[in-house]
């Protein structure tokens, strides 16, 4: 590891402990009068989560030169709890609160669907890192490309839907899977869509686009599916297992199915 690297990773480590600690001390803030023991914890270990399944995509599935080095573990495992970090203070713009929504107002369907859009961010970092590469700023840009992607259909179902509105004011867990899974689903079909030996900037956007475009296919699903499974007056409250888990499979069943075309698996 070189000297500027030495230098990114102690930045990687000043931002990703002040942006988490922040966040911790935010959600964590919450009085035992707004909130209970029974409040939906999920939330507070999902990044830990989403750390540890970084850490082991790393270890397994990114450059020889990376997953046999101890430095450059830490390395990539703090730039991705950074980029997490960043992706976390950008989701309350797309409809879902942490503290307001899944811990204060105590709603499991928030704390789900936020758990797996930080479970989707991951996904798309570190589809980025799998793969050999000539450096970390390979890994930022196929992560961009990913990332970006990824908050971009997720705003797009967020424009034509009102998945968001259901989760955070009708309280609707079914819609809370749904979106959780989708994300999760766009996650992988992204994140795989950047993943592989590097090439060129050229080559990799390329690919992203030839491999990626099924997550524009996966987003015109949900679309459909929200058309039926969303709750109305008249049916406020909706089975979990026929309008969560059901549509949930599919979506997760779609991206893994895209996956293993690409992979010469089927």
């Amino acid at each position: 590891m070189d000297a500027d690297e030495v230098v990114l990773l102690i930045m990687f480590a000043i931002a990703s402990w002040s942006i988490w600690r922040r966040w911790y001390a935010c959600i964590l803030s919450v009085t035992p009068l707004a909130s209970t023991p029974k409040a939906p914890r999920l939330v507070p270990i999902a990044p830990a989560v989403c750390c540890v399944l970084l850490l082991v995509i790393l270890r397994l599935l990114s450059s020889e030169d990376v997953r046999n080095n101890s430095l450059y573990l830490l390395f990539y495992l703090l730039m991705g709890a950074t980029w997490l970090g960043i992706a976390v203070l950008i989701v309350p713009f797309w409809g879902l609160s942490a503290r307001d929504d899944a811990i204060e107002r105590q709603n499991p369907a928030a704390s789900i669907s936020i758990s797996g859009a930080l479970l989707g961010v991951t996904l798309c970092f570190a589809g980025g890192n799998i793969g050999n590469g000539p450096g970390w700023w390979t890994v930022v840009y196929s992560a961009f490309l990913s990332t970006s992607a990824w908050f971009l259909l997720w705003l797009f179902l967020e424009l034509f839907t009102t998945i968001s509105e259901s989760i955070t004011i009708d309280r609707d867990r079914a819609s809370g899977w749904r979106l959780a899974s989708f994300l999760v689903a766009l996650g992988l079909v992204l994140g795989w869509a950047v993943a592989g030996d590097w090439q060129s900037f050229a080559a990799t956007t390329i690919d992203f686009a030839i491999f990626g475009w099924s997550a524009i296919v996966l987003t015109a699903v949900a679309l459909i599916v929200e058309t039926v499974c969303q709750p109305t007056a008249k049916r406020p409250i909706l089975p979990v297992g026929t309008h969560g888990l059901i549509p949930s499979i599919f979506y997760l069943g779609i991206a893994i199915l895209c996956i293993c075309l690409w992979g010469g698996l089927i």
